[in-house]
């Protein structure tokens, strides 16, 4: 099921009209700028926005809240940001950092290559706009060239986590996992709350499938920090990979008993790894106690639609619609389950709402049209096929147009 708070589908976010004296301008700014150093965009992102809203004209701010949006894939209020840069008509090196991530966001690489490195010609010593350099590399995957500006960032500022955490990603990627493991406990030394060191490389030799060598990094996580549940469900997969399954059982039982009455952070976890069958229960019993919470209804429809339990999945999503009645994605999910029980009828009536809500919704008009045959409504599916090809030709030319960054402005 599609995230119907996906950014980009749903509106920007609202700006906070809430002025701020200096003192709290530097306050928030500093929170900003340390939770962004220390990888926790979403945080800096709210922040940056909040005191965006009183001070448009500060360029770096700007930069780094695009920065920020491109990352969490917040198309409109990238959109929104960069397009008041481009108001200004400056030539500051922020202001072509703007252009360069919003290339970025359209894989526009060599564009947004040619940008970043026309910016710190003028700001050689930024560590912001080398950052977002960094982030270019790892996209086209270029792990050397990732190492090598990361590195100029530590030159410059050492005690920047931020870096130290992407330094060790980008050395992992390169097989250089001792060196990787150093720069995590460097970024642990420098903030207790980044993740163990044994984790982080062990997810790192997890995701190049060296699981055995990935196991090891987590049993000595659970034993330096033992309250953190991620590391013993990483562990609990790897022995199931390895096929260890006394020790698969034990780790299970043991992440029960210690997280078993935290059941946000234990049902997350669940759902991270796919563990859907123990999820629902947790799940369903917050749901108890919170009944209108739209995330755990999301949640729990996506949970039900995992274990294959279509009509409670069903139940739920109408309830998620109730809440948010203007989210095309919920109405795309809604009518992609009704076609799977075909319930023809229903899935027609919630596509077309989709589409009504999004007109480039490319699975509504397929589960459209796809109903309108089985009913036999040869000339109304014809037309929804024919709709959705225009669509599909609008939305390549949009995304042409960025790509390029030759389109409109947009509000």
């Amino acid at each position: 099921m599609r995230n119907p708070f996906i950014p980009g589908k749903g509106q920007a976010r609202p700006p906070k009209k809430e002025g701020k004296t200096p003192a709290q301008f530097s306050n928030s700014w500093q929170e900003a700028l340390n939770a962004f150093y220390r990888d926790d965009d979403e945080t800096a992102l709210e922040i940056f926005l909040e005191i965006l809203d009183t001070s448009p004209d500060n360029l770096r701010l700007s930069y780094l809240t695009a920065l920020c949006a491109s990352i969490l894939n917040e198309e409109k209020t990238l959109e929104q940001v960069c397009s008041q840069v481009r108001r200004k008509n400056s030539r500051h090196p922020y202001a072509i950092g703007c252009e360069a991530v919003r290339a970025l966001y359209y894989a526009n690489y060599e564009k947004a290559e040619h940008l970043f490195q026309t910016a710190l010609r003028s700001l050689p010593e930024d560590i912001d706009l080398y950052l977002g350099l960094g982030i270019l590399y790892e996209y086209v995957g270029s792990e050397e060239k990732c190492v090598e500006v990361y590195r100029r960032v530590l030159e410059l500022a050492p005690d920047n986590i931020r870096a130290r955490i992407w330094l060790g990603t980008s050395l992992a990627l390169s097989g250089e996992y001792l060196n990787a493991f150093a720069e995590y406990q460097y970024a642990k030394k420098l903030d207790p709350s980044v993740e163990n060191p044994h984790q982080h490389l062990g997810r790192d030799l997890y995701a190049e499938g060296l699981i055995a060598e990935a196991a090891q990094e987590f049993s000595q996580a659970v034993v330096e920090e033992p309250d953190r549940p991620l590391a013993y469900l990483y562990l609990m997969d790897c022995y199931k990979r390895l096929n260890r399954f006394d020790e698969t059982l034990d780790t299970y039982e043991t992440i029960k008993q210690r997280f078993g009455n935290q059941l946000e952070l234990l049902s997350q976890s669940f759902e991270q790894f796919g563990l859907y069958h123990e999820a629902i229960p947790l799940l369903e019993k917050m749901l108890k106690h919170n009944p209108d919470d739209l995330e755990l209804l999301l949640r729990l429809s996506q949970a039900y639609q995992e274990t294959n339990r279509i009509a409670e999945a069903i139940a739920i999503l109408k309830k998620a619609v109730h809440h948010l009645p203007d989210s095309a994605p919920l109405w795309s999910d809604l009518a992609r389950l009704h076609y799977h029980t075909r319930d023809f009828q229903q899935a027609i009536a919630a596509a077309q709402r989709a589409i009504l809500l999004n007109r480039y919704d490319q699975e509504a008009y397929g589960i459209l049209a796809d109903a309108l045959l089985f009913l036999g409504r040869i000339d109304e599916a014809e037309a929804a096929a024919k709709e959705m090809e225009l669509a599909r030709d609008e939305a390549w030319q949009r995304y042409q147009q960025r790509f390029a960054g030759d389109d409109a402005d947009i509000d």
